[in-house]
């Protein structure tokens, strides 16, 4: 099989710095579900934040100089501040990611926000907020996948999915990840990011929370992604979702790199 070819983002000045320049179809939603009465999901594209009540399936094109940051969090079900855990740590991610030069880097930022999440928590009075967090670093010509949490990153290649993150769950017996996490951004104890470098290639991938691949089944989030228009995917997966209740907050974002 022939390899997908590397590419590379611009440069300041708009010049290719690698095989070639990178160009960056993003689609994103967020969306609070049928039973939830708040949004605690948020995503980030780049420096724009979105955490709505009720979505849009929005699609952003791009060329940006490196670093470019897409992620997901999902603050934790029952726990005071949700909203407000993912949204502070997002703002933090967007703050940071433009210093962010390889997978030291994004692991050092992850562990000051998880210190900067739990003192927001302190100040508010709102000591048990948290937040998942997963997303996609692409550099000049690497990618660093990083997460926190059971929010996914699966690589999607010629129909099928590979899941890039770990989930930070309690399994049942099935083995499947339950609602229950291991670790989250905000927590006491250090928090252990993982953190994947890899070479930066044309590709697709899928970030999402589990109100989203808890509610799929392995098989309905792999029909969500045959169509040959990526832009059916969202809506395939907002209705697969709904239909199947939507009692979490649901929000993704699919990212086509493409060289141009």
């Amino acid at each position: 099989m022939t390899e997908p070819p590397v590419v590379a983002a611009s440069d300041a000045d708009g010049e290719a710095t690698g095989a070639a320049r990178a160009r960056f179809t993003v689609h994103a939603f967020t969306d609070v579900g049928l039973r939830r009465r708040r949004n605690e999901d948020a995503v980030l594209v780049g420096g724009w934040l979105c955490q709505t009540h009720d979505g849009t399936l929005v699609t952003m094109n791009f060329a940006p100089a490196p670093p470019f940051v897409c992620a997901v969090a999902d603050g934790m079900g029952g726990h005071a501040g949700g909203d407000l855990a993912s949204r502070v740590a997002m703002n933090l991610v967007a703050a940071a990611f433009r210093d962010w030069r390889g997978a030291d880097d994004v692991s050092d930022a992850l562990l000051a926000i998880n210190d900067q999440v739990r003192a927001v928590g302190i100040e508010t009075e709102l000591q048990g907020l948290g937040t998942t967090i997963a997303g996609l670093c692409f550099l000049t010509d690497q990618l660093v996948v990083f997460n926190v949490g059971d929010s996914r990153i699966y690589s999607i290649s010629n129909g099928a999915l590979e899941q890039l993150s770990v989930d930070d769950s309690v399994f049942d017996t099935n083995g499947r990840p339950t609602n229950i996490v291991t670790q989250s951004m905000g927590q006491v104890a250090p928090v252990r990011p993982h953190v994947l470098e890899l070479p930066l290639r044309e590709g697709t991938f899928l970030l999402c929370s589990d109100g989203v691949s808890g509610l799929m089944s392995d098989d309905e989030l792999h029909d969500a992604i045959q169509p040959a228009d990526v832009a059916d995917w969202g809506a395939r997966i907002v209705e697969t979702v709904r239909a199947n209740g939507a009692d979490d907050n649901l929000s993704f974002v699919i990212v086509e790199v493409a060289a141009t």
